[in-house]
């Protein structure tokens, strides 16, 4: 027994040392597909836990499968649906659906709240609720009383781990705090115990001060939950004035990635392209490496046969090639392991996540050993018995090579197809016309009282060319205004009633942000109450092909302006009508000097800090922004997609450009005698390059094709979503085929040439 574990071991150090040996004679190509795999390994790991991440919010309560949001049509609702109801609503449903086990209504307040305690302002979440709250989530009070369940008491309740924080050991009961954002003073009434961060509903404070919220509820076990989604959206609720129709509902664990009111830096469409793309330069590598590979065992048939013949078994004879292979896929796991620990950072700010580096670790072993697992068994399938034999007796495997190849080239192709897709329709979206101007413009939210005063210090700044004062900005997009027009000119007996948006503006308005005007004039501030502008949507949503002079509910149309696009690419335009106002809410537009921002932003922030001293300084700055900034963010998914998209087709590139030249290297070295035959018999060094030409450029024309193919299926899709589309050009087929023609001129004819000019009498006498 120790002498056969001698001899294994004396084996398999045998074996790394030809594996390593191996490796080094061709080190470029090694290195190539080594940075592949580690790259396309950290790319997957940390886009599959990020959606992992994202799929599990609030799943670890106790009956997170049973636990779904309420959503109901809302006509003011960019997407028609919101999940924000009235506080009555959970009740009503508890009474009203044998079904609902229990029901609660949270109030959750926007990102970027703070409280204040001995003048030193600190960042908190706050969360709305009454006592049903704690019949469905496991919070239990740990010390004090109730009083915060009080609607509008003033009391609240604080999670011990804030507690601890702000106040150490000492009891934080009947202590006083204040939060700027709510304009009030709350007492301490209560220590609760807090909610994971891997959920929707985290807080700090915990209070019962709205009418409105997310509606949850918990449902019994084993009902028919499409039934009950059909009651759901056929029952109607008549709330005052308002009616509550078509309830839907939706796994609270999906909340975090579904809802488009949830404010995210990167959609999730596009965290699942990114493990996408992770995957396919998995894939892209492997491929290179396994024509590398067969190429390999072609130049390395002596070797084998001579194995053979010395008594070494298959099984032997694939242990060797499986070392081999081993080597480079441990060295991407240390290198991508690397990878992920240089750019975890970078990974928690951008994905907001709250994971430990151990369990991106732990997750990415997991991922490994079943890319190992298929790799060996694709491996096994590959190379087995019958192949292996066929490369030793020096039969021809040029249609495996040129399979593998066009996988690579579709998958290559793929890549840059699609990034200059997605480069050319970001571009669109960033100078394609908005519907107006929003260069070099920015806002300033203040009280309505004292506008006026700050209005005239703002003006009095040199890089500030022009002013607006109590108009609304078009970005940060606010709440819109909608209204229920049933009664226009020419409607038809069919038509149903039109939901509008109401806009007010002046004449200052439409020039600040320079309005296009399509048809009949703009209103001015002479103009009667009566007269407004509408949109392109608007006209359409009347059936109006000429509608200047035309009038709906108590207003006639002066003119038609272009559709503004002031919020996210995928929505579409919706109708608009504007009014004459003079009414001054509490904002300043201003108009700055190109490349000033900065300057302008620090003087407006000194004004604000004088005549607000108690105010801190990143409050002070929240009240100024930037309508590029703005619109900027409204692409920020895309430009990040577009970012690693890019890096990803860069590494798929070069990978494919290696596996070519490794390629032509070793059907060179193959070939030579071949090659020189040919030159004996009187080919060129023309017809030579001819020859190989047509290859290449053969597996180059169908990989194309079906890169293309698909690819523009899949960019078609992908474009749909946006309402402002790109086209997709014949210009580009035509650049990325001959810029990759390019390439393989390069790379294939010169490995060509050097073996073409040979003496040919020199090879024959080596062969």
């Amino acid at each position: 027994m120790k002498s056969f574990f001698i001899v294994w071991c004396s084996l398999l150090i045998h074996y790394h040392k030809i594996a390593f040996r191996n490796l080094w004679k061709y080190k470029n190509q090694t290195l190539i597909s080594t940075a592949g795999l580690a790259v396309g390994f950290t790319c997957f790991t940390l886009s599959v836990s990020w959606i992992r991440y994202e799929m599990t919010y609030d799943g670890f309560h106790k009956n997170a499968e049973r636990m779904y949001y309420i959503n109901i049509s809302d006509e003011r609702s960019v997407n028609g649906i919101s999940n924000y109801t009235s506080k009555n609503l959970a009740s009503y449903l508890k009474a009203t659906f044998p079904e609902i086990r229990h029901t609660a209504t949270i109030g959750k307040t926007k990102p970027g709240m703070t409280i204040e305690y001995d003048d030193v302002e600190t960042p908190a979440d706050f969360i709305s609720v009454d006592s049903s709250f704690f019949s469905m989530f496991d919070i239990k009070i740990i010390e004090g009383n109730r009083d915060f369940f009080i609607f509008n008491s003033k009391n609240i309740a604080i999670t011990k781990e804030k507690s601890l924080k702000l106040f150490g050991n000492e009891n934080p009961l009947g202590k006083i705090i204040t939060s700027p954002q709510l304009q009030g003073k709350y007492t301490i009434c209560a220590i609760v115990t807090g909610i994971s961060k891997h959920s929707n509903y985290t807080f700090d404070f915990m209070l019962n001060e709205t009418y409105n919220g997310h509606t949850i509820i918990e449902l019994i076990k084993d009902i028919d939950i499409d039934a009950l989604k059909n009651k759901l959206y056929e029952h109607t609720i008549q709330e005052g004035n308002s009616v509550i129709q078509k309830m839907t509902i939706a796994p609270l664990t999906a909340m975090h990635y579904k809802d488009p009111n949830i404010p995210r830096e990167v959609k999730f469409q596009h965290i699942v392209i990114f493990a996408i793309s992770g995957l396919l330069l998995i894939l892209c590598t492997l491929f290179n490496y396994l024509i590398l590979f067969i190429s390999r065992l072609k130049l390395r048939e002596r070797e084998l046969a001579l194995r053979r013949v010395y008594g070494s078994s298959i099984k032997l004879l694939f242990a060797l090639l499986l070392v081999e292979f081993g080597l480079v896929v441990l060295s991407a796991f240390l290198l991508s392991a690397f990878l992920i620990y240089i750019v975890f950072p970078f990974f928690q700010t951008l994905s907001n996540a709250q994971m430990e580096l151990y369990s991106i670790y732990f997750e990415y072993f997991i991922y490994i050993i079943g890319v190992i697992f298929a790799s060996v068994l694709i491996f096994l399938i590959i190379f087995r018995q019958r192949q292996l034999n066929v490369a030793i007796r020096k039969r021809n495997n040029r249609f495996f090579r040129r399979t593998l190849a066009i996988t690579q080239i579709i998958i290559s192709i793929g890549f840059i197809f699609c990034t200059a897709i997605i480069l050319k329709q970001m571009y669109h979206l960033q100078n394609n016309d908005l519907g107006f101007a929003y260069e070099n413009r920015g806002s300033i939210s203040t009280g309505p009282n004292d506008i006026d005063v700050f209005h005239n210090q703002i003006r009095q700044i040199p890089e500030i060319t022009e002013t607006v004062i109590g108009a609304t900005p078009l970005l940060p997009l606010q709440f819109r205004k909608k209204q229920n027009i049933s009664d226009w000119e020419e409607k038809p007996s069919f038509a149903e009633n039109v939901h509008i948006n109401e806009a007010y503006i002046s004449e200052q308005y439409t020039a600040f942000y320079e309005f296009e005007l399509l048809d009949g004039e703009m209103l001015s501030d002479k103009d009667d109450e009566k007269y407004v502008l509408i949109n392109e949507s608007a006209a359409k949503a009347f059936g109006w092909h000429k509608p200047v002079g035309k009038s709906f509910d108590k207003y006639i149309i002066k003119g038609v302006v272009k559709d503004i696009y002031n919020f996210a690419p995928t929505v579409s335009a919706e109708p608009f009508y504007y009014v004459h106002s003079e009414h001054k809410n509490g904002t300043i537009l201003f108009k700055y000097n190109e490349g000033t921002w900065r300057i302008c932003k620090d003087k407006i922030g000194q004004i604000l800090k004088k005549e607000y001293p108690e105010v801190s300084n990143s409050m002070i700055f929240r009240i100024i922004s930037n309508t590029e900034e703005e619109y900027g963010k409204l692409l920020k998914s895309e430009n990040i997609l577009l970012k690693i998209l890019t890096f990803v087709s860069l590494v798929c590139v070069v990978i494919s450009i290696f596996g070519f030249v490794s390629m032509v290297l070793l059907t060179c070295e193959e070939r030579r005698k071949e090659i020189a035959i040919r030159k004996v018999n009187g080919a060129t060094i023309k017809d030579i390059l001819d020859i190989f030409f047509k290859e290449y450029f053969l597996l180059l024309l169908v990989g194309a094709v079906m890169a293309f193919s698909t690819g523009y299926y899949i960019m078609k899709s992908w474009l749909e979503q946006y309402t402002r589309q790109t086209i997709i050009n014949a210009w580009i087929y035509v650049l990325i085929l001959l810029s990759l023609a390019f390439v393989i001129i390069l790379c294939v004819g010169k490995k060509v040439y050097e073996t073409s000019s040979e003496n040919p009498a020199e090879v024959l006498k080596k062969e």
